[in-house]
């Protein structure tokens, strides 16, 4: 028999989306069509109420009208950055111009979109900037976890060039195996996402996270890991290993 907190369970929300415009209608309506689809709104009338959502707590997405109070020169999403590193923005306006689309591709501006919304069109890139947000965070994950990895490898090479006869040892032979198994795994997985998340169908927004000093520092630390597989490659004579080095060169981008 179910208790009643377990029937009244609410499903986690999708993500949580800051919404920031001056006009209460379009403001309440917005959050209100967001939250029927499954996400957490917030909801914020200037740039200054904003601001201090956003010290106070951490959002998925940021939907913000280009004209109200304290938005001047697009203000409140060059502060960004600083007040959520990553976190992508959809810009929303009544009044499109040059000017600000062109401000808009230097900052973290995920969509741009001309007032009347459709609704659709919102909830496509609403998903899709959720979906950019999550892989960020993966790939740091995934970044941080083999740059680990590599200093492991390091490890082992230093201690197989110390003394050959480790590599007779089937334990420790597995555990390599093993650990090159996780990470070659998640990996693959970081790449679908990743895929997802660009919109790799041509419909894409205009993504910078290619350019991420983290994606950087992923295929460095592959490279890496493949050059310490090719180095020891005698020592562990190993079908398996062999085919978890072609995973990795295959994550790489080619020249």
């Amino acid at each position: 028999m179910h208790s009643s907190n377990e029937s009244q369970a609410l499903p986690a929300p999708l993500g949580r989306i800051l919404i920031a415009d001056d006009e209460e209608s379009v403001l309440r309506s917005t959050a209100e069509l967001l939250r029927r689809q499954g996400f957490a709104c917030d909801c914020a009338q200037s740039a200054a109420e904003a601001i201090s959502l956003l010290e106070a707590h951490r959002f998925d997405l940021l939907v913000s009208d280009i004209r109200m109070p304290g938005n001047q020169d697009l203000d409140l999403i060059r502060r960004i950055p600083a007040l959520n590193p990553g976190m992508p923005v959809i810009l929303m306006t009544g009044y499109p111009s040059m000017p600000t689309a062109m401000q808009a591709i230097q900052l973290p501006v995920f969509a741009y979109l001309i007032k009347p919304i459709d609704f659709d069109e919102l909830l496509e890139q609403v998903r899709r900037g959720v979906a950019f947000r999550r892989v960020g965070a993966s790939l740091a994950s995934v970044t941080d976890r083999l740059t680990t990895w590599v200093a492991d490898m390091q490890e082992v090479r230093s201690a197989f060039e110390a003394s050959p006869q480790a590599s007779a040892q089937g334990t420790f032979n597995g555990a390599l195996a093993l650990t090159l198994g996780n990470t070659a795994g998640a990996l693959m997985d970081l790449q679908e996402l990743f895929q997802l998340a660009m919109g790799l169908d041509q419909r894409g927004p205009r993504a910078p996270l290619p350019n991420d000093p983290r994606m950087e520092a992923l295929e460095n630390a592959l490279a890496e890991g493949i050059q310490i597989l090719e180095a020891t490659k005698n020592a562990y004579r190993s079908k398996e290993l062999g085919a978890l080095r072609q995973r990795f060169e295959a994550l790489l981008p080619k020249a």
